[in-house]
Protein backbone atom coordinates (compact mmCIF):
# COMPACT_ATOMS: atom_id res chain seq x y z
CA UNK A 1 0.00 0.00 0.00
CA UNK A 2 1.42 3.39 -0.97
CA UNK A 3 1.67 6.29 1.43
CA UNK A 4 -0.97 9.03 1.47
CA UNK A 5 0.70 12.06 -0.12
CA UNK A 6 -0.72 14.43 2.50
CA UNK A 7 -0.13 12.24 5.57
CA UNK A 8 2.49 13.54 8.04
CA UNK A 9 5.73 11.60 7.90
CA UNK A 10 9.02 11.55 9.77
CA UNK A 11 12.26 12.53 8.04
CA UNK A 12 13.29 9.83 5.61
CA UNK A 13 15.96 8.80 3.17
CA UNK A 14 15.06 7.81 -0.43
CA UNK A 15 11.60 8.30 -1.93
CA UNK A 16 10.47 6.65 -5.17
CA UNK A 17 7.69 8.31 -7.17
CA UNK A 18 6.12 5.58 -9.32
CA UNK A 19 3.61 5.88 -12.16
CA UNK A 20 1.15 3.05 -11.37
CA UNK A 21 0.14 2.58 -15.01
CA UNK A 22 3.74 2.13 -16.15
CA UNK A 23 4.69 -0.60 -13.69
CA UNK A 24 2.94 -2.84 -11.16
CA UNK A 25 3.30 -1.27 -7.71
CA UNK A 26 3.83 -4.56 -5.90
CA UNK A 27 6.57 -5.59 -8.30
CA UNK A 28 8.01 -2.07 -8.13
CA UNK A 29 8.23 -2.21 -4.33
CA UNK A 30 10.04 -5.56 -4.34
CA UNK A 31 12.42 -4.46 -7.12
CA UNK A 32 13.23 -1.12 -5.51
CA UNK A 33 13.91 -2.76 -2.14
CA UNK A 34 16.33 -5.19 -3.81
CA UNK A 35 18.12 -2.55 -5.86
CA UNK A 36 18.49 -0.23 -2.88
CA UNK A 37 19.91 -3.08 -0.78
CA UNK A 38 22.43 -3.93 -3.52
CA UNK A 39 23.59 -0.31 -3.47
CA UNK A 40 23.79 -0.20 0.32
CA UNK A 41 20.95 2.31 0.50
CA UNK A 42 17.82 2.22 2.68
CA UNK A 43 14.65 0.91 1.06
CA UNK A 44 12.75 3.84 -0.43
CA UNK A 45 9.32 5.00 0.57
CA UNK A 46 7.07 4.55 -2.45
CA UNK A 47 4.47 7.14 -3.45
CA UNK A 48 2.45 6.90 -6.61
CA UNK A 49 1.38 9.51 -9.11
CA UNK A 50 -2.29 10.23 -9.68
CA UNK A 51 -4.34 11.83 -12.42
CA UNK A 52 -4.33 15.08 -10.42
CA UNK A 53 -0.76 14.90 -9.12
CA UNK A 54 1.82 13.72 -11.63
CA UNK A 55 4.94 13.92 -9.47
CA UNK A 56 5.94 17.48 -8.62
CA UNK A 57 3.88 17.66 -5.41
CA UNK A 58 5.21 14.27 -4.31
CA UNK A 59 8.78 15.42 -4.91
CA UNK A 60 8.27 18.66 -2.98
CA UNK A 61 6.79 16.73 -0.08
CA UNK A 62 9.75 14.34 -0.12
CA UNK A 63 12.16 17.29 0.07
CA UNK A 64 10.17 18.84 2.91
CA UNK A 65 10.28 15.52 4.79
CA UNK A 66 14.07 15.27 4.52
CA UNK A 67 14.55 12.81 1.66
CA UNK A 68 18.13 12.64 0.39
CA UNK A 69 17.13 11.13 -2.98
CA UNK A 70 13.97 11.11 -5.08
CA UNK A 71 13.66 8.45 -7.76
CA UNK A 72 11.22 8.89 -10.64
CA UNK A 73 10.02 5.62 -12.20
CA UNK A 74 7.81 6.32 -15.20
CA UNK A 75 7.72 7.97 -18.59
CA UNK A 76 8.98 11.37 -19.70
CA UNK A 77 6.01 13.17 -18.17
CA UNK A 78 6.61 11.63 -14.75
CA UNK A 79 10.34 12.39 -14.88
CA UNK A 80 9.75 16.02 -15.85
CA UNK A 81 7.09 16.48 -13.19
CA UNK A 82 9.28 15.00 -10.43
CA UNK A 83 12.20 17.13 -11.66
CA UNK A 84 9.99 20.22 -11.36
CA UNK A 85 9.56 19.49 -7.67
CA UNK A 86 13.33 19.19 -7.17
CA UNK A 87 14.52 22.24 -9.14
CA UNK A 88 16.53 24.60 -6.96
CA UNK A 89 17.20 22.01 -4.24
CA UNK A 90 20.21 19.87 -3.36
CA UNK A 91 18.19 16.64 -3.48
CA UNK A 92 19.24 14.49 -6.45
CA UNK A 93 16.87 13.00 -9.00
CA UNK A 94 17.31 9.32 -9.84
CA UNK A 95 15.62 8.06 -13.00
CA UNK A 96 14.27 4.60 -13.79
CA UNK A 97 12.91 4.65 -17.36
CA UNK A 98 9.36 3.38 -17.73
CA UNK A 99 8.11 5.14 -20.85
CA UNK A 100 8.49 5.08 -24.62
CA UNK A 101 10.84 7.98 -25.27
CA UNK A 102 12.84 8.15 -22.01
CA UNK A 103 14.43 11.29 -23.41
CA UNK A 104 16.35 12.60 -20.39
CA UNK A 105 17.90 9.16 -19.87
CA UNK A 106 19.06 9.08 -23.48
CA UNK A 107 20.61 12.54 -23.22
CA UNK A 108 22.44 11.85 -19.96
CA UNK A 109 23.70 8.37 -20.86
CA UNK A 110 21.47 6.62 -18.31
CA UNK A 111 20.80 3.02 -19.42
CA UNK A 112 17.30 2.11 -20.59
CA UNK A 113 17.47 -1.17 -18.64
CA UNK A 114 15.50 -0.60 -15.44
CA UNK A 115 17.96 -2.64 -13.38
CA UNK A 116 21.02 -0.81 -14.69
CA UNK A 117 19.28 2.55 -14.34
CA UNK A 118 18.32 1.71 -10.75
CA UNK A 119 21.94 1.00 -9.87
CA UNK A 120 22.79 4.50 -11.06
CA UNK A 121 19.79 6.04 -9.30
CA UNK A 122 20.87 4.56 -5.96
CA UNK A 123 24.63 4.74 -6.39
CA UNK A 124 25.68 6.83 -9.37
CA UNK A 125 27.57 10.07 -9.66
CA UNK A 126 25.79 13.41 -9.39
CA UNK A 127 25.66 16.09 -12.05
CA UNK A 128 24.00 19.49 -12.08
CA UNK A 129 22.10 20.26 -15.27
CA UNK A 130 20.05 23.17 -16.58
CA UNK A 131 16.28 23.20 -16.92
CA UNK A 132 14.14 25.49 -19.03
CA UNK A 133 11.06 27.18 -17.59
CA UNK A 134 8.28 27.08 -20.17
CA UNK A 135 5.39 29.55 -20.15
CA UNK A 136 2.33 28.35 -22.02
CA UNK A 137 0.17 31.45 -21.65
CA UNK A 138 -1.69 31.12 -18.38
CA UNK A 139 0.46 28.43 -16.80
CA UNK A 140 4.11 27.45 -16.53
CA UNK A 141 6.04 24.19 -16.39
CA UNK A 142 9.62 23.08 -16.92
CA UNK A 143 11.43 21.23 -19.66
CA UNK A 144 14.54 19.13 -19.12
CA UNK A 145 14.85 18.11 -22.78
CA UNK A 146 12.81 19.84 -25.47
CA UNK A 147 9.54 21.70 -25.95
CA UNK A 148 7.99 22.57 -29.27
CA UNK A 149 5.13 24.10 -31.17
CA UNK A 150 3.86 22.86 -34.53
CA UNK A 151 4.86 19.72 -36.43
CA UNK A 152 6.90 18.05 -33.67
CA UNK A 153 3.86 18.01 -31.37
CA UNK A 154 1.84 16.33 -34.12
CA UNK A 155 4.49 13.63 -34.50
CA UNK A 156 4.69 13.01 -30.76
CA UNK A 157 0.92 12.79 -30.24
CA UNK A 158 0.78 8.99 -30.54
CA UNK A 159 -1.97 6.90 -29.00
CA UNK A 160 -0.99 5.50 -25.57
CA UNK A 161 -2.26 2.01 -26.47
CA UNK A 162 -0.13 2.00 -29.61
CA UNK A 163 2.91 3.11 -27.61
CA UNK A 164 2.42 0.20 -25.22
CA UNK A 165 2.18 -2.28 -28.09
CA UNK A 166 4.63 -0.82 -30.60
CA UNK A 167 7.02 1.18 -28.43
CA UNK A 168 8.86 3.98 -30.31
CA UNK A 169 7.46 2.68 -33.62
CA UNK A 170 4.08 4.08 -32.58
CA UNK A 171 5.30 7.55 -33.55
CA UNK A 172 5.63 6.42 -37.17
CA UNK A 173 1.86 6.02 -37.30
CA UNK A 174 1.55 9.81 -37.09
CA UNK A 175 3.86 10.46 -40.05
CA UNK A 176 1.10 10.73 -42.63
CA UNK A 177 -0.82 13.20 -40.46
CA UNK A 178 2.35 15.18 -39.80
CA UNK A 179 3.17 15.49 -43.49
CA UNK A 180 -0.10 17.35 -44.06
CA UNK A 181 0.48 19.80 -41.20
CA UNK A 182 0.33 23.32 -42.61
CA UNK A 183 3.09 25.89 -42.30
CA UNK A 184 2.69 28.64 -39.74
CA UNK A 185 3.83 32.21 -39.46
CA UNK A 186 5.96 32.42 -36.32
CA UNK A 187 7.89 35.15 -34.54
CA UNK A 188 10.94 34.34 -32.43
CA UNK A 189 12.67 36.76 -30.06
CA UNK A 190 15.83 35.89 -28.11
CA UNK A 191 16.93 37.57 -24.87
CA UNK A 192 14.36 40.36 -25.14
CA UNK A 193 15.39 41.38 -28.66
CA UNK A 194 13.11 42.22 -31.56
CA UNK A 195 11.19 39.26 -32.99
CA UNK A 196 12.23 37.78 -36.30
CA UNK A 197 9.42 36.27 -38.36
CA UNK A 198 9.59 32.99 -40.20
CA UNK A 199 7.34 30.68 -42.16
CA UNK A 200 7.91 27.27 -40.63
CA UNK A 201 6.33 23.95 -39.70
CA UNK A 202 8.03 23.56 -36.33
CA UNK A 203 9.85 25.57 -33.66
CA UNK A 204 11.58 23.78 -30.81
CA UNK A 205 13.08 25.15 -27.60
CA UNK A 206 15.70 22.72 -26.33
CA UNK A 207 17.81 22.17 -23.26
CA UNK A 208 19.22 19.10 -25.00
CA UNK A 209 18.06 17.60 -28.27
CA UNK A 210 18.60 13.84 -28.30
CA UNK A 211 15.55 11.89 -29.46
CA UNK A 212 14.75 8.21 -29.93
CA UNK A 213 16.62 6.17 -32.51
CA UNK A 214 19.88 8.06 -32.02
CA UNK A 215 18.45 11.20 -33.64
CA UNK A 216 19.50 14.60 -32.34
CA UNK A 217 17.67 17.79 -33.24
CA UNK A 218 20.18 20.05 -31.43
CA UNK A 219 23.64 18.45 -31.46
CA UNK A 220 25.17 21.81 -30.43
CA UNK A 221 23.49 21.65 -27.03
CA UNK A 222 24.76 20.41 -23.68
CA UNK A 223 22.71 19.83 -20.55
CA UNK A 224 24.92 22.20 -18.54
CA UNK A 225 25.84 24.93 -21.03
CA UNK A 226 23.63 27.57 -19.37
CA UNK A 227 21.77 28.17 -22.62
CA UNK A 228 18.53 27.30 -24.32
CA UNK A 229 18.55 26.47 -28.01
CA UNK A 230 15.80 27.46 -30.44
CA UNK A 231 15.54 25.56 -33.72
CA UNK A 232 13.21 26.78 -36.47
CA UNK A 233 12.45 24.23 -39.19
CA UNK A 234 10.81 25.70 -42.31
CA UNK A 235 10.53 22.27 -44.01
CA UNK A 236 9.26 24.09 -47.07
CA UNK A 237 11.02 22.32 -49.93
CA UNK A 238 11.98 18.67 -50.47
CA UNK A 239 15.63 19.67 -49.97
CA UNK A 240 14.72 21.04 -46.50
CA UNK A 241 13.22 17.70 -45.50
CA UNK A 242 16.27 15.86 -46.83
CA UNK A 243 18.76 18.14 -45.07
CA UNK A 244 16.84 17.95 -41.80
CA UNK A 245 16.61 14.15 -41.94
CA UNK A 246 20.33 13.90 -42.68
CA UNK A 247 21.28 16.22 -39.83
CA UNK A 248 19.10 14.33 -37.36
CA UNK A 249 20.61 11.00 -38.36
CA UNK A 250 24.20 12.25 -38.43
CA UNK A 251 23.82 14.46 -35.34
CA UNK A 252 25.06 17.50 -37.21
CA UNK A 253 24.23 21.10 -36.47
CA UNK A 254 24.41 24.06 -38.80
CA UNK A 255 22.44 27.17 -39.68
CA UNK A 256 20.97 27.79 -43.12
CA UNK A 257 17.60 28.21 -44.84
CA UNK A 258 16.55 24.65 -43.86
CA UNK A 259 17.49 24.93 -40.17
CA UNK A 260 17.68 28.17 -38.17
CA UNK A 261 19.52 27.72 -34.87
CA UNK A 262 19.46 30.43 -32.17
CA UNK A 263 20.83 30.46 -28.62
CA UNK A 264 20.27 32.60 -25.56
CA UNK A 265 19.01 32.54 -22.00
CA UNK A 266 15.40 33.40 -22.78
CA UNK A 267 13.09 33.12 -25.77
CA UNK A 268 9.63 34.15 -26.85
CA UNK A 269 7.75 32.34 -29.62
CA UNK A 270 4.35 33.38 -31.01
CA UNK A 271 2.40 31.97 -33.95
CA UNK A 272 -0.29 33.55 -36.09
CA UNK A 273 -2.65 30.61 -35.56
CA UNK A 274 -3.26 28.14 -32.73
CA UNK A 275 -0.85 25.21 -32.93
CA UNK A 276 -0.28 21.89 -31.17
CA UNK A 277 2.39 22.06 -28.45
CA UNK A 278 4.49 19.56 -26.51
CA UNK A 279 6.86 19.61 -23.54
CA UNK A 280 9.38 16.79 -23.11
CA UNK A 281 7.33 14.42 -25.24
CA UNK A 282 4.00 15.11 -23.54
CA UNK A 283 1.39 16.91 -25.64
CA UNK A 284 -0.13 19.90 -23.83
CA UNK A 285 -3.03 22.16 -24.75
CA UNK A 286 -2.79 23.89 -28.17
CA UNK A 287 -1.90 27.56 -28.19
CA UNK A 288 -0.24 30.45 -30.00
CA UNK A 289 2.72 31.18 -27.76
CA UNK A 290 5.56 29.69 -25.80
CA UNK A 291 7.98 31.57 -23.55
CA UNK A 292 11.17 30.13 -22.11
CA UNK A 293 13.90 30.97 -19.62
CA UNK A 294 16.89 28.84 -18.71
CA UNK A 295 17.69 28.06 -15.07
CA UNK A 296 21.36 27.07 -15.13
CA UNK A 297 22.60 24.16 -12.98
CA UNK A 298 19.31 24.05 -11.07
CA UNK A 299 18.69 20.29 -11.09
CA UNK A 300 20.90 17.62 -9.51
CA UNK A 301 20.69 14.25 -11.30
CA UNK A 302 22.22 10.84 -10.66
CA UNK A 303 24.21 9.82 -13.75
CA UNK A 304 26.69 7.05 -14.67
CA UNK A 305 30.12 7.24 -13.11
CA UNK A 306 32.86 7.97 -15.63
Amino acid sequence: MTENLLAPRHAMKPVAVVHPLKTDLGEARAALDGWATEAGAPSPLIVETTADSSGSAQARQAVADGADLVVAWGGDGTVTSVAEGLVGTDVPLGIIPGGTGNLLCRNLGIPLSVRDAARIAFGGAERRIDVVEIGLGGRATISTVIAGIGLDAVLIDADETLKKVLGPSAYVVNTAKALTHKKMRVGVAIDGGDPHWHTARSVMIANVGGLIGGLDVVPESDAADGLLHVVVLPLDRPIDWARTAGRLALRRGGHDSSRIHLTGTSAWVVTSTEQPRQVDGDVVEPGRRMQARVRPASLLVRVPRT
